[in-house]
């Protein structure tokens, strides 16, 4: 099941590939954290429109989505816990702190992440 999130606009952007739209999703002076899609192990970080526009052009598009699955705010944090989706199969879980600021911008953003364990069989 998925549910809203102030970070809604966002994942939405992101994963229509709407670099701009993406970007404006954040104030001016954001910084933004999220594990390496490359370099697994590490963390990505950008601090700014500019930088985040960079990095967004360099992530590109992907083929999964974002699903939120549970979210609480609390004044201006909010977190979200979602996985990532592709052709119905979950890839990632990962789980979000944001603040957002008065204007309804992410302000700080920051993401752990990891694989989705395969269920065994018996």
């Amino acid at each position: 099941m998925t549910v809203a999130s102030p970070l809604d606009r966002y994942f939405a952007a992101l994963d229509a590939g709407d670099v701009a739209a993406t970007t404006a999703a954040f104030a001016d002076d954001a910084l933004y954290i999220r594990p390496s899609l490359e370099k697994p192990g590490t963390l990505e970080i950008a601090l700014g429109h500019e930088e985040l526009l960079e990095s967004f052009v360099a992530r590109g598009k992907r083929p999964f989505r974002h699903e939120v699955r549970a979210c609480a705010v609390d004044g201006r944090d909010t977190f979200v816990e979602g996985v990532a989706t592709m052709d119905g199969d979950e890839l990632n879980s990962f789980l979000v702190h944001a603040v957002i600021d008065e204007e309804g911008l992410i302000r700080r953003y920051f993401a752990l992440m990891s694989e989705v364990a395969s269920p065994t069989a018996s």
